[in-house]
């Protein structure tokens, strides 16, 4: 596809989006600067709650494909350090528990409490969950219950840098196939792991589909890529060793009775 196209399709896909959301009471802006949809979660509030929007099938029409990483926040702490982050993190997380009642604050600090090892682990393991975690995987919920298509990954490969884990962005250079960007990964992750990443959004951006043929996969093997659906929630691993499907169930991406209820509150 020329640039061109690609600019047509971007800009078609937003109009689209932005229509379809629109008509279902979601309100946006647009930044004079960059030219983004922002949402606006002030505006919002008065209008419509997002869940509700695409509970309703705002979004019915539009196939998706979304994730989060495995250790999300850990990017942050990394590039913040230790005392800047758990400062931070511990301030937030007090204000934030103030919207709470009794029950939800003994089902987060019952989390928090679970969570073993240093200083960090449990902060930045809440706000993974909370900021990106959760509500990626409702967004799969809300979407497929609305008679909507959302093919969901859970991304594990790890930088080689202190701290980053699995953290927010490190799959970048490997999707865009900058295998010289190494700021949050210190290496490049294995070719024929990226490159099979990259057919995958390639299937996708053509066909609504990710799924990859034994054929067409640059690892040789069949990727038949599951829609999530509420009762089997079944996902992507994209593992550098070991693509493959599995139930969110297996992986516990979310804590369902302790933190999936914190997609009801603007955390940041």
């Amino acid at each position: 596809m020329s640039p061109a196209a690609c600019r047509s399709a971007g800009t078609r896909y937003r109009t689209e989006t932005f229509s379809c959301l629109g008509s279902a009471g979601i309100s946006f802006k647009r930044s004079d600067s960059n030219d983004r949809l922002l949402h606006n979660p002030v505006e919002d509030a008065v209008k419509m709650n997002p869940w509700e929007a695409y509970a309703k099938g705002a979004a019915r029409d539009i196939e998706f494909l979304q994730e989060c990483n495995k250790d999300e926040i850990n990017t942050f702490l990394a590039a913040m350090g230790v005392d800047a982050f758990n400062a931070w993190a511990m301030q937030r997380k007090a204000e934030k528990l103030e919207q709470l009642s009794d029950k939800e604050k003994g089902l987060v600090e019952s989390y928090c409490g679970d969570i073993k090892g240093e200083s960090y682990e449990s902060s930045v393991r809440l706000c993974s969950q909370i900021m990106v975690n959760a509500p990626q995987i409702r967004l799969s919920e809300e979407q497929t219950r609305a008679g909507g298509k959302s093919y969901t990954y859970y991304f594990t490969a790890e930088s080689d840098l202190p701290f980053f884990k699995s953290g927010h962005a490190i799959e970048l250079s490997a999707v865009f196939n900058h295998p010289e960007m190494t700021d949050f990964t210190a290496r490049a992750f294995d070719e024929t792991f990226t490159k099979t990443m990259r057919k995958m959004w390639i299937q996708f951006a053509k066909t609504g589909n990710p799924s990859l043929s034994a054929d067409m996969s640059p690892d040789g093997k069949p990727h038949e890529w599951p829609l999530y659906d509420p009762e089997d929630k079944k996902v992507m691993v994209l593992d550098e060793s070991d693509i493959h499907t599995e139930k969110e169930s297996e992986r516990k991406i979310v804590d369902w009775d302790r933190t999936f209820f914190l997609t009801n509150y603007f955390f940041i």
